[in-house]
C-alpha cells in the first residue's frame, strides 16, 4: 500500500470515528435535553389543570373532544374516582401512581412518561408517549451530522490533494532517482524538500558519494592492473620464445610455462574487455546493423580455430537489421561463438541461426560439446566460474569470463537468455532481444 493510500485511510477513518462518536453523544445529550423540555411541559400542563379548579373541568368534561389529545394523556381523581378523563384511549384506571413526580409507565401498547402532581381537589395525572423524545432527539441529531455526512466526499477530496501535495517532494525524489542513468552517481538535488526529506536526500547523497569512490577505485584497479600486465607478459612471451629456440620445444617445463603465459594474457585480454562494456563506456551510440554480415565477420575472424579442430560451422537466418552498439554486439558474438569452439571435440558441429519470431530478434548458438548439467546452468554466468573447475574434461585454457561478458552484454541490451540442449546433445544458447527495451531509441528497425 501506497503512503498516500495509508494515509488517506487512516485520516478519513478517524474523520469517520469521531463522527460517530459524536453522533453518539450528540444523541445522548439531545434526549436529555428532550427528556427536560417535556418534562417541563407535563409540569406545566398539570399546573394549568390546578388553576382551571375541578368544578370547572367537571363542567367541560362533556363539552371536550378526548380525541384531539393525541400527544397526552390527562386524568384528575378525587378519592379514588376518576373525574376528568381528557385522552383519545379512555383508559378507566389510573395512568400513573399517586405518587408526587416524574415515573414511566405503559398502557395502550406504548410506553410513556407521566407526571402525579397531588393537588388540592386531587390527584392530577399527566402523560406523553416516550416515542416523542425519541423522534425530537433523533431528529436534533440528525440535523447536527447531516451537514458533516455531507460534506465528507468534499473533505475527503480536500484531504486527498493536501496528502498529495505534501508527499509531491517525494514523488519528485522518486523520479529523480529513477531518471539517473547506471553512471550517474552524482548528487541528488529536489527543488522542493519538506524537513523530513532532507535527512532521505542528506543520506542518499552520501550514499552515492561512497559507492562512486569505490566503484572508481575498483574500476582504476582493474583497468589499470590489466594494462601493467600486458608488458611484462609481452616480455615473457618474447624470452620464452626465444629460450624455446635456444632449447628446443620438447621441455615439458617451457611448455607448461608457456600454457600458463597464455592462460595469463586471456585473462587481462578479458578483464579489459569487460571493462569495456561497462555501463559507462556504453554510450548507446546504436546504429542500424546487418545482423548476418556481422557474424560471418565474427566466423571469418575465428576460422583458423575453427580450421584447427576440424569444425563443421552452419549458420542460417533471416536477414535482419539491428539497431546496436557494433563493438558490444560483435563481442557478444566473439565469446558465443568462441566459447562453442573451445568445449566442442574435434570434428564437431557449432550452428549459429538467426530468426525472427514474434516481434523479438532471437540469436541461438548451438554445438555438440559435452553440454552443461541443468544444476551448473545458474553459476555458469559468473565471473571466472568454470564447469569443473581448472579441472574441466575439454582441457581448454580459460579464465570463466567469456560467459560473464555475454551476460554483461546482455543485460545492457535487457535481452532474455536462455539455455537448453543442443540437438547434438551440447549447449545451445539463445538471446531474445525485445522491442521494448528501455532506450531512447527504437531498438528494431
Amino acid at each position: 500500500m501506497s503512503i498516500r493510500n495509508y494515509l488517506l485511510m487512516i485520516i478519513l477513518s478517524s474523520i469517520v470515528l469521531v463522527c460517530f462518536g459524536a453522533a453518539i453523544e450528540g444523541y445522548k445529550s439531545s434526549m436529555k435535553q428532550a427528556d427536560a423540555l417535556f418534562d417541563q411541559e407535563l409540569e406545566s400542563i398539570a399546573t394549568v389543570m390546578v388553576q382551571l379548579g375541578s368544578k370547572s373541568l367537571a363542567a367541560e368534561q362533556n363539552a371536550i373532544d378526548p380525541s384531539i389529545f393525541t400527544n397526552y394523556a390527562i386524568q384528575v381523581w378525587q378519592q379514588e374516582q376518576l373525574k376528568l378523563n381528557l385522552s383519545p384511549y379512555q383508559a378507566t384506571t389510573p395512568i400513573a401512581k399517586f405518587i408526587a413526580g416524574f415515573d414511566y409507565a405503559n398502557f395502550a401498547g406504548q410506553r410513556w412518561r407521566t407526571y402525579s402532581y397531588p393537588s388540592e381537589f386531587g390527584w392530577i395525572l399527566v402523560a406523553q408517549p416516550q416515542k416523542y423524545r425519541f423522534e425530537l432527539a433523533e431528529s436534533m441529531t440528525l440535523a447536527a451530522v447531516t451537514p458533516l455526512i455531507v460534506s465528507m466526499p468534499f473533505l475527503a477530496l480536500l484531504i486527498s490533494f493536501t496528502v498529495k501535495q505534501s508527499l509531491k517532494p517525494l514523488k519528485q525524489l522518486t523520479e529523480t532517482l529513477n531518471a539517473k542513468q547506471a553512471d550517474d552517481l552524482c548528487a541528488i538535488e529536489v527543488p522542493r524538500q519538506s524537513i523530513e526529506l532532507i535527512p532521505v536526500v542528506n543520506t542518499l547523497n552520501h550514499l552515492l558519494e561512497r559507492v562512486e569512490g569505490a566503484y572508481l577505485r575498483e574500476k582504476h584497479f582493474a583497468s589499470d592492473a590489466a594494462h601493467e600486465l600486458r608488458t611484462p607478459l609481452s616480455i615473457l612471451k618474447v624470452s620464452l620464445h626465444n629460450l624455446m629456440a635456444q632449447t628446443g620445444p620438447s621441455s615439458d617445463n617451457l611448455a607448461a610455462l608457456d600454457a600458463g603465459i597464455e592462460r595469463m594474457s586471456h585473462i587481462v585480454e578479458q578483464i579489459l574487455l569487460l571493462n569495456r562494456t561497462h555501463p559507462d563506456q556504453f554510450k548507446r551510440s546504436f546504429t542500424v546493423l546487418a545482423l548476418t554480415p556481422l557474424v560471418q565477420e565474427v566466423v571469418s575472424d575465428l576460422y583458423p580455430q575453427i580450421l584447427e579442430k576440424d569444425h563443421e560451422i552452419s549458420f542460417s537466418g533471416e536477414d535482419l537489421k539491428m539497431r546496436a552498439d557494433a563493438f558490444t554486439f560483435k563481442t557478444l558474438l566473439q565469446n558465443l561463438i568462441g566459447n562453442a569452439i573451445k568445449y566442442t571435440p574435434d570434428q564437431g558441429k557449432i550452428s549459429v541461426t538467426l530468426q525472427y519470431d514474434a516481434h523479438d530478434i532471437v540469436l541461438t548458438v548451438s554445438d555438440s560439446g559435452p553440454g552443461i548439467a541443468p544444476s551448473e546452468r545458474d553459476r555458469i554466468f559468473d565471473r571466472f566460474y568454470r564447469v569443473g573447475g581448472d579441472q574441466h574434461q575439454s582441457q581448454v585454457i580459460g579464465c570463466g569470463l567469456g560467459l560473464s561478458i555475454v551476460k554483461h552484454i546482455a543485460d545492457l541490451y535487457q535481452a532474455k537468455i536462455a539455455l537448453a540442449q543442443s540437438e547434438w546433445g551440447g549447449l545451445a544458447i539463445s538471446l531474445r532481444f525485445t522491442q521494448d527495451i528501455q532506450f531512447k531509441e527504437k531498438t528494431f528497425v
